[in-house]
C-alpha cells in the first residue's frame, strides 16, 4: 500500500479507519512522535508525515484510527484528555468515548 495515499486519504476525512496493513504502512513510512500506553485500548501514537501531524488510536471495538491535528500542542491537549478519560475508565467511572468525533 502506497504511504502516500494511506495520509492523502487522512487529510480527506475527520479520520480514517485502517487495517493492521496500513497501519504497518504508516509506521514503517512516518516519524513516531509520541506513543503512550492507554492501558485499556492499545496505544495512542502521534505520528508526522511530511509535515503533517497524525494521532492514531484503537477503539474499544479494535478499530484502529488515524486523524490529523492541526499543532503539537493540539496533539498534546488531545492525548492529555485521551489519557484522562482512560484513567477515569480504569477507576470505573462508566463514561463512554466519542472515537468518531
Amino acid at each position: 500500500m502506497d504511504t502516500k495515499f494511506i495520509f492523502d486519504r487522512i487529510l480527506d476525512s475527520k479520520y480514517l479507519i485502517v487495517d493492521e496493513s496500513e497501519l504497518k504502512t504508516i509506521l514503517d513510512n512516518a516519524e513516531l512522535l509520541r506513543i503512550e500506553d492507554t492501558h485499556l485500548s492499545d496505544v495512542i501514537r502521534l505520528i508526522k508525515y511530511s509535515g503533517n501531524l497524525f494521532i492514531q488510536e484503537t477503539t474499544f471495538n479494535k478499530e484502529i484510527i488515524v486523524r490529523k491535528v492541526s499543532s503539537i500542542e493540539d496533539a498534546n491537549k488531545f492525548i492529555r484528555e485521551r489519557l484522562d478519560f482512560y484513567e477515569r475508565k480504569w477507576d470505573g467511572c462508566g463514561c463512554k468515548i466519542d472515537y468518531y468525533e
